[in-house]
Protein backbone atom coordinates (compact mmCIF):
# COMPACT_ATOMS: atom_id res chain seq x y z
CA UNK A 1 0.00 0.00 0.00
CA UNK A 2 1.18 3.48 -0.77
CA UNK A 3 1.56 6.14 1.73
CA UNK A 4 1.46 9.46 1.17
CA UNK A 5 3.32 12.58 3.19
CA UNK A 6 2.82 16.24 2.78
CA UNK A 7 4.51 18.69 4.43
CA UNK A 8 2.88 22.33 4.33
CA UNK A 9 3.93 25.73 5.88
CA UNK A 10 0.46 27.54 5.98
CA UNK A 11 1.77 30.61 7.41
CA UNK A 12 0.84 32.33 11.01
CA UNK A 13 -1.60 29.79 11.48
CA UNK A 14 -3.45 29.87 8.02
CA UNK A 15 -5.81 32.80 9.06
CA UNK A 16 -8.94 33.42 6.74
CA UNK A 17 -7.16 31.02 4.42
CA UNK A 18 -7.99 27.91 5.80
CA UNK A 19 -10.84 27.00 3.19
CA UNK A 20 -8.14 27.50 0.83
CA UNK A 21 -5.48 25.25 2.94
CA UNK A 22 -7.81 22.58 3.70
CA UNK A 23 -8.97 22.35 -0.35
CA UNK A 24 -5.12 22.44 -1.26
CA UNK A 25 -4.20 19.48 1.34
CA UNK A 26 -7.56 17.55 0.31
CA UNK A 27 -7.13 17.67 -3.36
CA UNK A 28 -3.72 15.88 -2.67
CA UNK A 29 -5.34 13.71 -0.43
CA UNK A 30 -2.27 12.63 1.79
CA UNK A 31 -2.49 10.11 4.65
CA UNK A 32 -0.20 12.46 7.12
CA UNK A 33 0.40 15.85 6.47
CA UNK A 34 3.02 17.98 8.50
CA UNK A 35 1.70 21.35 9.72
CA UNK A 36 4.02 24.49 10.24
CA UNK A 37 3.34 27.77 11.47
CA UNK A 38 0.52 25.50 13.31
CA UNK A 39 0.03 29.12 15.31
CA UNK A 40 -3.57 28.78 16.28
CA UNK A 41 -5.26 25.40 17.64
CA UNK A 42 -8.40 25.71 17.29
CA UNK A 43 -7.56 26.38 13.14
CA UNK A 44 -5.56 23.60 12.80
CA UNK A 45 -8.44 21.26 14.74
CA UNK A 46 -11.15 22.98 12.84
CA UNK A 47 -8.76 21.61 9.53
CA UNK A 48 -8.14 18.31 10.90
CA UNK A 49 -12.06 17.90 11.40
CA UNK A 50 -12.66 19.20 7.96
CA UNK A 51 -10.16 16.76 6.54
CA UNK A 52 -11.36 13.82 9.04
CA UNK A 53 -8.19 13.15 9.96
CA UNK A 54 -6.40 12.74 13.60
CA UNK A 55 -4.33 16.06 15.11
CA UNK A 56 -1.51 15.70 16.98
CA UNK A 57 -0.48 19.32 18.01
CA UNK A 58 3.02 20.38 19.25
CA UNK A 59 3.12 23.33 21.36
CA UNK A 60 6.77 25.37 20.21
CA UNK A 61 8.64 26.30 23.65
CA UNK A 62 8.26 29.19 25.66
CA UNK A 63 10.57 31.31 23.18
CA UNK A 64 7.98 31.35 20.01
CA UNK A 65 4.31 31.36 19.53
CA UNK A 66 5.08 28.90 16.05
CA UNK A 67 3.79 25.64 16.60
CA UNK A 68 4.03 22.44 14.65
CA UNK A 69 1.13 19.94 14.27
CA UNK A 70 1.25 16.21 12.54
CA UNK A 71 -2.96 15.34 10.78
CA UNK A 72 -2.96 11.58 10.38
CA UNK A 73 -5.55 9.22 8.73
CA UNK A 74 -4.18 6.62 10.34
CA UNK A 75 -4.15 6.19 14.48
CA UNK A 76 -1.40 7.53 16.53
CA UNK A 77 0.11 4.63 18.01
CA UNK A 78 2.37 7.57 20.41
CA UNK A 79 3.81 11.16 20.00
CA UNK A 80 6.31 13.22 21.91
CA UNK A 81 6.85 16.92 21.59
CA UNK A 82 10.54 17.85 21.94
CA UNK A 83 10.65 21.60 23.18
CA UNK A 84 14.05 21.62 23.55
CA UNK A 85 15.75 25.21 24.51
CA UNK A 86 18.08 24.40 21.57
CA UNK A 87 15.37 24.49 19.13
CA UNK A 88 13.86 27.84 17.92
CA UNK A 89 10.24 26.24 17.65
CA UNK A 90 9.90 22.82 18.49
CA UNK A 91 9.98 18.78 17.11
CA UNK A 92 7.14 16.52 16.81
CA UNK A 93 6.91 13.40 16.22
CA UNK A 94 4.16 10.88 15.74
CA UNK A 95 4.16 6.89 15.41
CA UNK A 96 2.02 5.33 12.82
CA UNK A 97 1.27 1.71 11.80
CA UNK A 98 2.03 1.41 8.31
CA UNK A 99 1.65 -2.11 6.67
CA UNK A 100 2.09 -3.59 9.97
CA UNK A 101 5.52 -1.63 10.47
CA UNK A 102 5.95 0.89 12.58
CA UNK A 103 6.82 4.40 11.53
CA UNK A 104 7.83 7.10 13.28
CA UNK A 105 7.89 10.84 11.91
CA UNK A 106 9.40 13.93 12.97
CA UNK A 107 8.69 17.51 11.94
CA UNK A 108 10.82 20.28 12.28
CA UNK A 109 10.87 24.00 11.87
CA UNK A 110 14.26 25.52 11.97
CA UNK A 111 15.82 29.20 12.53
CA UNK A 112 15.00 31.44 10.14
CA UNK A 113 17.75 33.91 8.88
CA UNK A 114 19.68 33.75 5.81
CA UNK A 115 22.99 34.83 7.31
CA UNK A 116 26.16 32.80 8.79
CA UNK A 117 24.73 33.24 12.96
CA UNK A 118 21.36 31.81 11.68
CA UNK A 119 22.66 28.80 9.85
CA UNK A 120 25.44 28.14 12.73
CA UNK A 121 22.12 28.13 15.07
CA UNK A 122 20.25 25.41 12.34
CA UNK A 123 23.16 23.33 12.61
CA UNK A 124 23.24 23.07 15.89
CA UNK A 125 19.51 22.32 16.08
CA UNK A 126 20.14 19.48 13.72
CA UNK A 127 23.14 18.26 15.59
CA UNK A 128 20.40 17.65 18.41
CA UNK A 129 17.09 16.16 15.61
CA UNK A 130 19.87 13.56 14.81
CA UNK A 131 21.01 12.96 18.05
CA UNK A 132 17.35 11.75 18.83
CA UNK A 133 16.84 10.07 15.62
CA UNK A 134 20.22 7.96 15.93
CA UNK A 135 18.66 5.41 18.56
CA UNK A 136 16.11 4.38 15.62
CA UNK A 137 18.85 2.58 14.21
CA UNK A 138 17.19 1.10 10.84
CA UNK A 139 13.84 1.80 12.19
CA UNK A 140 11.53 3.32 9.45
CA UNK A 141 11.71 7.29 9.80
CA UNK A 142 11.30 10.26 8.45
CA UNK A 143 12.10 14.37 8.82
CA UNK A 144 9.79 17.00 7.38
CA UNK A 145 9.38 20.39 7.64
CA UNK A 146 10.60 23.62 6.77
CA UNK A 147 14.52 23.81 7.37
CA UNK A 148 15.01 27.37 6.32
CA UNK A 149 18.27 26.12 4.51
CA UNK A 150 19.05 25.26 1.09
CA UNK A 151 20.88 21.82 0.15
CA UNK A 152 24.31 21.92 -0.51
CA UNK A 153 24.21 21.74 -4.45
CA UNK A 154 20.90 23.62 -5.07
CA UNK A 155 20.69 26.64 -7.42
CA UNK A 156 18.96 29.75 -6.01
CA UNK A 157 17.42 32.96 -7.70
CA UNK A 158 18.62 35.51 -5.53
CA UNK A 159 16.33 38.05 -8.05
CA UNK A 160 12.94 36.17 -7.18
CA UNK A 161 13.80 36.08 -3.74
CA UNK A 162 14.47 39.47 -3.22
CA UNK A 163 11.11 40.61 -5.76
CA UNK A 164 8.92 38.54 -3.03
CA UNK A 165 10.52 40.54 -0.35
CA UNK A 166 9.37 43.93 -2.68
CA UNK A 167 13.12 44.55 -2.59
CA UNK A 168 15.08 45.63 -5.72
CA UNK A 169 18.66 44.76 -4.51
CA UNK A 170 19.88 48.35 -4.91
CA UNK A 171 22.11 49.33 -1.96
CA UNK A 172 21.20 46.47 -0.57
CA UNK A 173 24.05 43.95 0.91
CA UNK A 174 23.20 40.38 -1.31
CA UNK A 175 21.62 37.30 0.71
CA UNK A 176 23.89 35.08 1.93
CA UNK A 177 22.14 31.55 2.32
CA UNK A 178 24.89 29.83 4.03
CA UNK A 179 24.74 25.68 3.84
CA UNK A 180 25.80 24.15 6.82
CA UNK A 181 22.95 22.38 8.47
CA UNK A 182 21.90 20.07 5.97
CA UNK A 183 24.56 18.90 4.83
CA UNK A 184 24.62 17.34 8.37
CA UNK A 185 21.70 15.13 8.02
CA UNK A 186 22.90 13.65 4.39
CA UNK A 187 25.93 12.90 5.66
CA UNK A 188 24.26 10.89 8.09
CA UNK A 189 22.82 8.89 5.31
CA UNK A 190 19.01 10.60 5.03
CA UNK A 191 17.77 11.33 1.53
CA UNK A 192 16.12 14.27 0.18
CA UNK A 193 13.37 12.85 -1.74
CA UNK A 194 12.80 15.37 -3.94
CA UNK A 195 16.31 16.22 -4.81
CA UNK A 196 16.68 12.17 -5.32
CA UNK A 197 14.02 12.33 -7.83
CA UNK A 198 14.53 15.59 -9.63
CA UNK A 199 18.18 15.88 -10.17
CA UNK A 200 17.88 19.26 -11.90
CA UNK A 201 14.40 21.20 -11.14
CA UNK A 202 14.62 23.71 -8.39
CA UNK A 203 11.74 22.68 -6.67
CA UNK A 204 11.43 26.17 -5.06
CA UNK A 205 9.02 26.63 -2.01
CA UNK A 206 9.18 30.04 -0.90
CA UNK A 207 8.42 32.94 -1.06
CA UNK A 208 5.65 33.26 -2.77
CA UNK A 209 4.44 35.29 -5.39
CA UNK A 210 7.63 34.36 -6.92
CA UNK A 211 9.52 31.77 -4.90
CA UNK A 212 13.44 31.51 -5.93
CA UNK A 213 14.56 29.29 -3.20
CA UNK A 214 13.76 25.37 -2.14
CA UNK A 215 13.86 25.09 2.11
CA UNK A 216 10.82 22.42 2.44
CA UNK A 217 12.15 19.25 2.66
CA UNK A 218 11.16 15.29 3.39
CA UNK A 219 13.96 13.73 4.26
CA UNK A 220 13.80 9.76 4.29
CA UNK A 221 15.46 7.46 6.42
CA UNK A 222 18.15 5.13 4.55
CA UNK A 223 15.35 2.97 5.02
CA UNK A 224 12.68 4.26 4.33
CA UNK A 225 14.18 5.87 1.06
CA UNK A 226 14.18 2.27 -0.72
CA UNK A 227 10.68 2.70 -0.22
CA UNK A 228 10.23 5.89 -2.41
CA UNK A 229 8.19 5.81 -5.27
CA UNK A 230 7.40 9.94 -5.84
CA UNK A 231 8.26 13.58 -4.92
CA UNK A 232 7.15 16.85 -5.75
CA UNK A 233 5.86 20.29 -5.02
CA UNK A 234 2.04 21.33 -5.32
CA UNK A 235 1.85 24.16 -7.34
CA UNK A 236 -0.61 26.02 -9.34
CA UNK A 237 -2.83 29.33 -8.50
CA UNK A 238 -4.83 27.96 -5.19
CA UNK A 239 -1.64 27.15 -3.82
CA UNK A 240 -0.05 30.60 -4.73
CA UNK A 241 -2.77 32.44 -2.52
CA UNK A 242 -2.96 30.05 0.27
CA UNK A 243 0.86 30.84 1.43
CA UNK A 244 4.30 32.12 1.51
CA UNK A 245 5.03 28.37 1.09
CA UNK A 246 4.41 25.97 -1.48
CA UNK A 247 3.28 22.33 -0.21
CA UNK A 248 5.96 19.29 -0.44
CA UNK A 249 4.46 15.55 -0.73
CA UNK A 250 6.39 12.08 -1.32
CA UNK A 251 4.84 8.39 -1.57
CA UNK A 252 6.27 5.39 -0.26
CA UNK A 253 5.64 2.24 -1.23
CA UNK A 254 5.94 -1.41 0.33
Amino acid sequence: MALKILSYNILSGGQDRLPLIASIIRKQQPDVVSILEANSYSNVEALAHQLKMHLTFGEANERSQTHIAWLSRFPVLQSENYRLPIFAKTLLKIEILWEGTPLALFAAHLKAGQYQENDQHRAEEVRTILDILRPLGEKLHLLAGDLNTIHPTDQLDVSRFLASRGRKGENEPAPQFPRLALPLLLDAGYVDCYRALHATTPGYTYKLPTPGLRIDYILASPTLAHHLQACDIVIGEEAERASDHLPIWATFRH
